[in-house]
């Protein structure tokens, strides 16, 4: 049996057996009220136990025919479809039951009882007629899986600033590199302007020496003997100019 025809049938059946139940079984206001008789209710609440558990056929039929390994029925709508054959042959079981025990058993005596079991077959039936189309959706394939977007790095605020710490000192330490550079290449030209005038100056001490040497000669005469040392030694005089290089005067 296929799908849509397992559905109709079990819809139409399902539909008819609530019609039955809300009429003759719960409340059933047309038998309290006189306007049917006893037996009529009695008759037609077994027919609804009856069409109840017949809404099980179309179940064991789908059951049947997807339960061969070809069609690779995940076990979880199996067990759904089992669950709801379960529930309607228990459900329409209680009813039929229920009914029959009408006749002997009075409803001013034992009517609550009664009714409870109504009650209770009901909700089976309507968690066995939930659970045959949950099943068609336990068949669908799961749904892809969404990829996994990628986490986008979180930089924390502490490393952020560190970093910019470190960046400004070592913009800090080239500036510095670069004022002492320039500070060593200044101090190393005027290091090679200096010897310039050290040559200078020797120059400047031989020319005075010749002009040192005539104002003794001047003096001699006026003062005699005064100060003069014996002719046999030479006299030399030593003069250091300012860059430290010594010069004989005779």
């Amino acid at each position: 049996m296929g799908r849509t025809a397992a559905t109709l049938w079990h819809a139409s059946f399902s539909i008819a057996a609530a019609v039955l139940y809300f009429v003759f079984v719960l409340p059933r206001w047309w038998e309290l009220m006189g306007d049917t008789s006893h037996a009529l209710g009695t008759s037609l609440r077994i027919v609804t136990g009856v069409v109840i558990a017949l809404a099980a056929l179309p179940v064991v039929f789908t059951l049947l025919r997807t339960r061969k390994p070809e069609y690779g029925t995940p076990q979880l709508a199996l067990n759904l479809r089992t669950g709801s054959i379960v529930a309607h042959v228990l459900a329409g079981v209680l009813i039929v039951g229920t009914a029959i025990s009408e006749i002997w058993l009075s409803l001013d005596n034992v009517g609550q009882w009664l009714f409870g079991i109504y009650g209770a077959a009901a909700a089976i039936a309507v968690l066995g007629i939930a659970a045959f189309y949950l099943s068609f959706v336990a068949e669908l394939p799961p749904p892809p899986p969404k990829p996994i977007k990628p986490k986008k790095p979180k930089r924390r605020l502490r490393r952020k600033r560190k970093e910019e710490a470190e960046t400004d000192e070592a913009e800090a330490d080239e500036a510095e590199k670069v004022e002492e550079s320039e500070e060593e290449s200044g101090e190393t030209t005027v290091e090679a302007g200096e010897p310039e005038s050290t040559a200078e100056e020797p120059e400047s001490a031989a020319d005075e020496l010749p002009a040192a040497d005539d104002t003794v000669a001047a003096e001699e005469p006026r003062g005699g003997l005064r100060n003069r040392r014996p002719s046999g030694k030479s006299s030399r005089r030593r003069r250091r100019s300012r860059g430290g290089i010594a010069v004989e005067d005779k």
